[in-house]
């Protein structure tokens, strides 16, 4: 049995009858999309140096790729920063 249906089967009538309703509204898919955006905005770190960046500290944010598919990265200070774009910078010279 998946996740979903063990969470579905321990609910009772009311809680049954309040996410059907939901369902029907169209409400369940932005609130698990809003949901998943708390986690990833509260569990970041560092790609360079892996250290935890806390929300609410200064952090550094490079938002790159193609038009149709963009990539983010969150840095802890500026060094990891200019460390990650340098990379790609020997990366784009190499190819």
């Amino acid at each position: 049995m998946n996740k979903l249906s063990e969470i579905i089967n321990s609910l009772n009538y009311e809680d049954l009858r309040m996410i059907e309703k939901d369902i029907e509204e169209g409400n369940v898919s932005k609130i698990v999309r809003k949901r998943i955006e708390q986690y990833e905005r509260s569990s970041k770190t560092c790609p360079v140096c892996y250290k935890e960046i806390v929300e609410g500290n200064e952090a550094f944010t490079l938002i790159f790729g193609s038009p149709d598919f963009k990539k983010k990265a969150s840095f802890c200070a500026l060094d990891c920063l200019e460390f990650f774009i340098s990379k790609i910078k020997n990366k784009e010279i190499k190819q």
